[in-house]
């Protein structure tokens, strides 16, 4: 019981230390051991112990289990542990789990330890196994991902699977019998599962290690660290939740030795799937917004966005018009549901705070933090407009044309990126100048794009400093912006120089930016990555590496459909 208290004693703090909403931590000896209840249940399976002799151990994956576990059971999910097991514990955990499973609307299995591929399929490696085997022997000495799944996971249920694992391309696993050299297929990095209705979530990228700590002496993993500070963070769909645990994990490692490690997710689902779910925010309803676009001029960098508005009075003085300019709203707005519940958030905006109007018009739109309304999120996006404010201007016009506009809509969005633009928000001008050379507003106006593009980059937006890379004149100078984008740790830079110089048929010299912006979930260079291997451009034709990167953009959504027909056919 002392290695245990003092467990829980270094846990607790660690919660303190990432300064996010704490969730009690419970004994670690407590948590997965009740019986299952509810609908929705986690299968934790952390493999620390290997004797470091055939296997390198793994300090922190039983303490990772254990870390996940409190955090699942406080947000509703009921789950049970297996630590340092064998084959024949799995296969008793396995059979038990099943059973109390049977009802289940949908499970969670997160594994912590080695594991590989062979023969098309997906492995994990239990305590006794060895690091060598013959091809007959591998279903009896480890444990197939694929086929857990089917034992456990009840016809219809949705299944969520977390691997944390290394995907280095060194063998995990030797098979004695396999001829190579004869072009016999050895083991591999942990590949693509097939899983049906649900979603995997590695922790690291095909290629790369999975980091036990990080930083040195952290008792857990960055990929644990990650999953549990943001499922502090209730109402985020299960897609915004892979996306910034990536990023949280990214900046975790950014500069360390093997890292940066980039986890990344896939997977098919037909519904929102939430692990913590929204949260039921009623509203009073706002005054009434007049049409009139007023315009609010943008405030010195820091400031609050109204002369009324003080730091001292104000919960969201921090987040100034600068930052909503230019950062990716995902990001953004997880950062700001971590500090604030969106039940404060919709307080705030009922109370006619514009930029609370303008980030809940954002989250009742798209679901993020709340239940998606869109009636909802265009009447906060009305009063954030009403007021002159920039930010709800420029996603009020946004909402506007992407909902079957008609043309007195398509006119209104006009007036108000124009305003949001004159203001001197970034976003407004990008999105302004795209739809001014896209032709939306009437005849294209290239010239006026590029004026718009160039004082949105000038505040650098990434999207902005891109676009400037088509025109001949600037385009040395902005892919320079992006290098420093990029080598700063922040993969949309990557993400931009892979567009940049596939667009310029220069995409050789961009190949590893592809990669990083790839790994980190950019639909557009998964794609563009897939082709490249296809084609053999910047690296060797690889028909399977090219299944594999295009499949994963596939089961992106937000991918472009000249991307889609780029990639069709390959992998299908």
């Amino acid at each position: 019981m002392a290695i245990q208290a003092r467990l829980a004693a270094v846990l607790a703090a660690l919660f303190i230390a990432m300064a996010t909403t704490p969730i009690a931590a419970a004994q670690p000896a407590a948590c997965g051991t009740a019986p299952l209840a509810g609908d929705r249940v986690a299968l934790l399976i952390g493999n620390s112990a290997y004797n470091d002799w055939e296997w390198p151990s793994l300090k922190n994956a039983v303490n990772d289990i254990d870390y996940v576990c409190d955090a699942f059971a406080r947000a509703g999910i009921s789950p049970r542990i297996v630590r340092n097991a064998d084959m024949a514990t799995l296969d008793t955990a396995l059979t038990r789990f099943a059973a109390e499973a049977a009802g289940a609307k949908s499970v969670i299995i997160y594994y912590a330890g080695h594991g590989f591929e062979y023969g098309g399929r997906n492995w994990l490696v239990p305590m006794e196994a060895p690091p060598a085997a013959r091809r007959a022997d591998v279903e009896k000495r480890y444990l197939s991902i694929e086929a857990a799944v089917k034992r456990v996971v009840p016809t219809g249920a949705f299944t969520l699977l977390f691997v944390d694992a290394c995907r280095t391309a060194e063998p995990v696993v030797r098979i004695e019998d396999v001829n190579v050299a004869a072009g016999e297929a050895a083991s591999a990095p942990l590949g693509l599962l097939d899983i049906g209705q649900g979603a995997v979530f590695y922790s690291t990228a095909k290629g790369r290690p999975a980091l036990d700590f990080a930083p040195v002496g952290s008792p857990v993993s960055p990929f644990a660290a990650a999953v549990v500070k943001e499922l502090a963070i209730p109402g985020l769909e299960i897609s915004d939740y892979f996306k910034i645990v990536s990023r949280e994990v990214y900046k975790r490692t950014h500069g360390m030795e093997l890292g940066p490690q980039q986890p990344f997710h896939y997977g098919s689902w037909f519904d929102d799937y939430y692990l913590v779910a929204p949260p039921e925010v009623p509203a009073a309803a706002p005054a009434r917004p007049t049409s009139a676009v007023a315009v609010v001029p943008l405030p010195a960098k820091g400031q609050a966005t109204t002369a009324a508005r003080s730091a001292a009075t104000d919960p969201l003085a921090d987040i100034s018009l600068d930052r909503l300019a230019i950062e990716d709203e995902p990001v953004l707005i997880a950062d700001v549901l971590s500090r604030h519940p969106a039940a404060e958030l919709v307080r705030l905006a009922d109370g006619g705070h514009p930029l609370a109007q303008q980030l809940a018009g954002y989250m009742f739109s798209l679901g993020v933090g709340v239940k998606r309304d869109l009636p909802r999120a265009r009447t906060y996006l009305e009063a954030s407009a009403a007021q002159g404010f920039p930010a709800g201007q420029q996603e009020l016009a946004y909402l506007l044309l992407e909902n079957d506009p008609s043309a007195a809509d398509v006119k209104r969005a006009y007036d108000l990126y124009v305003a949001a633009s004159n203001a001197g928000f970034s976003k407004a001008k990008t999105h302004l100048a795209y739809r001014l050379a896209a032709g939306t507003f009437g005849p294209a106006d290239f010239a006026r794009s590029q004026a718009l593009y160039a004082e949105a980059a000038e505040k650098g937006h990434p999207a902005a400093i891109f676009a400037l890379t088509y025109f001949a004149d600037t385009r040395a100078a902005n892919l320079a912006r992006l290098r420093t984008i990029a080598s700063a740790g922040n993969p949309e830079g990557n993400h931009w120089l892979c567009e940049a110089h596939f667009a310029a048929k220069t995409l050789a010299g961009a190949i590893e930016d592809c990669s990083v912006a790839a790994r980190a979930g950019f639909a557009g260079s998964r794609a563009i990555l897939a082709d490249a291997y296809a084609k053999g451009v910047g690296v060797t034709a690889d028909a399977s590496e090219a299944a594999h990167w295009a499949k994963l953009a596939r089961a992106l959504p937000e991918l472009r459909k000249d991307q889609r027909a780029l990639i069709a056919g390959i992998g299908e």
